[in-house]
């Protein structure tokens, strides 16, 4: 049976798509599989996933309480693309859009969970809108270990300080990234530590005789590779 659409003015028909096949969605922009809507012309590529098909008109989000924020087939601005708000990552196509405010949220980012639970913790993640925890502190993500942008959604234990970018909330954490990172953290600590302790005169010489050694020790290691790196190129010669 054909279907209309109001992003799209071919007719579309229903379909069960495969993951292997590579298709996008044309409203989320996402890959495509399972139930799907796609356009009945043979020369149009246009699809839909059952659940972008089936998107409210207008919705009432969150994250902006003041508007309403209407589906858009594309964004408004002069066929150029918008920055969703949510994750600050570009897009083309569906945007719910508040006029007024020029707020655009991904179909996709409007449609988050307000928690999702973690195997490797043991409290739900909330999702918050806004990284910002703090003046003079910055959100670092728990999974993949890197900087959160202020104005990013993450997904947030507060209690635990554990929080997640919103694309690596069902992302298993790297263990080994996790252990380099409390390991520079105590190295960084131990010479802090160091820095901040008073030592006597007997063990500030016995500090300097040990390095003095260790320099030395280096500095014999270096002239033997070079000596053999000239003896060797003497027997090559």
């Amino acid at each position: 049976m054909e279907v209309q659409h109001c992003s799209h003015e071919h007719p579309l028909c229903h379909a069960e798509v495969k993951e292997e096949d590579g298709f996008i969605c044309s409203g989320c922009e996402s890959g495509l599989s399972g139930s799907a809507y796609k356009c009945t012309v043979s020369y149009c590529d246009f699809l839909l996933h059952d659940s972008c098909f089936k998107l409210a008109p207008l919705i009432q989000h969150k994250s902006h309480p003041h508007h309403p924020l209407t589906l858009l087939p594309t964004p408004p601005y002069d066929g150029f693309g918008f920055t969703c708000e949510a994750c600050l990552y570009f897009g083309h196509a569906f945007v719910y859009h508040c006029a007024a405010c020029h707020f655009d949220l991904h179909v996709g980012c409007a449609s988050l969970s307000e928690t999702v639970k973690r195997d490797d913790h043991e409290h739900p993640l909330v999702l918050s809108f806004s990284a910002y925890i703090g003046e003079d502190k910055i959100f670092i993500c728990d999974v993949c270990h890197g900087e959160v942008p202020e104005s990013c959604w993450v997904y947030y234990c507060q209690g635990c300080d554990f929080g997640t970018h919103l694309d690596c909330i069902t992302t298993e954490a790297n263990p080994e990234e996790k252990e380099e990172e409390q390991e520079a953290e105590r190295d960084e600590e131990q010479e802090a530590e160091e820095e901040g302790t008073e030592y006597s005169v007997d063990e500030v010489e016995s500090r300097l005789k040990l390095l003095q050694l260790r320099m030395q020790l280096a500095q014999q290691n270096a002239q033997s590779i070079i000596d053999a790196g000239r003896m060797l190129s003497r027997l090559a010669g």
